[in-house]
């Protein structure tokens, strides 16, 4: 029998995971994949599953590629296979180390995971024992998601402002080349991705939160808040957009320097606006279990990506894709403010959008 520090606990957000995110039925064959530092959470959805009359199995795959850190490892066939084939996959292996990318193959399929539609979840690794859901919470988060994106489908413009002074447009009625709920990081975490076309992103960034890893998720963060480094006490980072292209960045004279090798040694060069990523979950818990190692992805955040997409119809992670966290936003649509000072107005975002 496996040992818990605390066995109600996990079984109850098992169970909230399980059945009320993931959606998971009598007779479903469950795939998790999990490693060594994830193995209790794995165990702990699959002994629920199991009394919910579904066919779980674990893949650990802590020997195939946890202890290289998840750095370069082969495509494993079997593995694929499985989770192609499984009805609901959970990933519980680090998100920003792996990604169902590194066992799928393909940055298509990573991104169609984001989406929760392909019964693909990431499962945000930390504290599964410690949780204190707030199931309502938690659920509003998502349908806050769902109908904000029904709206900007539609709608024209979103103005982006701080006081530490960000001030970025993007103009949605020249048409975004894709968007996307991102539902899959679950349960606490939900997003809107927008993907500008080119020419419609313009202003200024003023990124003081964290930046994600880059160099396709390897390299150290541009702006890191890890547990072992955190840089957010320096100077924010500075980016300026003209027609969706970065034409000028300044900043503390470190991170600088890491962006500009960047933007040097990468072709092509990751210097597009790639994504305006609306941040739509309230939950304290997200911060704190969630995004642990880089610690980008924040509530009370938009994050402004920058990176080198040339599909940008189809995919939103390009080969380099860097997010740049922006504490504190105004978030404007069509001149209607829908987040600010914490808070979003969910008045209007779901007078204009369908929470379907």
């Amino acid at each position: 029998m496996f040992i818990y520090k605390d066995l109600a606990k996990i079984r109850e957000n098992a169970t909230f995971v399980l059945k009320e995110i993931a959606g998971a039925k009598e007779g479903d064959n469950i795939v998790v994949i999990a490693d060594s530092e994830s193995y209790s959470n794995a165990r702990a959805l699959c002994d629920v599953a199991r009394e919910c009359g579904c066919h779980p199995v674990i893949l650990d795959v802590d020997m195939y590629g946890g202890q290289e850190g998840y750095d370069n490892i082969p495509i494993m066939k079997p593995v694929q296979q499985a989770i192609l084939h499984a009805d609901i996959t959970f990933m519980t292996t680090p998100q920003i180390k792996t990604g169902f990318q590194t066992y799928l193959g393909s940055i298509d399929a990573g991104d169609a995971s984001l989406l929760g539609k392909s019964k693909r979840f990431t499962l945000e690794s930390g504290g599964m024992e410690e949780w204190n859901i707030n199931k309502e919470e938690v659920l509003a988060n998502r349908t806050r998601a769902l109908a904000l994106y029904s709206w900007l489908q539609s709608a024209r413009e979103i103005r982006i402002t701080t006081k530490r002074g960000t001030d970025l447009t993007c103009a949605l009625h020249l048409g975004v080349d894709a968007m996307y709920p991102v539902m899959g990081i679950i349960p606490f975490y939900s997003e809107v991705a927008v993907i500008p076309s080119l020419g419609t992103v313009n202003g200024t960034v003023v990124a003081d939160g964290a930046s994600e890893r880059t160099h396709n998720q390897r390299g150290f963060p541009i702006r890191p808040n890890m547990p072992t480094c955190s840089e957010l006490y320096r100077e924010p980072m500075k980016l300026v957009f003209k027609d969706s292209y970065l034409v000028d960045f300044s900043g503390d004279k470190k991170q600088a320097e890491r962006l500009r090798i960047l933007l040097d040694e990468v072709s092509p060069k990751p210097d597009l606006c790639d994504e305006i990523g609306l941040v739509a979950t309230t939950s304290l818990e997200n911060n704190m279990y969630g995004w642990k190692v880089d610690g980008s992805h924040q509530i009370h955040c938009v994050h402004i990506a920058l990176g080198n997409n040339r599909r940008r119809g189809e995919i939103i992670h390009s080969d380099e894709h860097v997010d740049f966290d922006v504490h504190d936003p105004i978030i404007e649509v069509d001149g209607e403010c829908i987040y600010s000072d914490g808070t979003f107005n969910d008045e209007t975002i779901f007078k204009h959008g369908n929470k379907e």
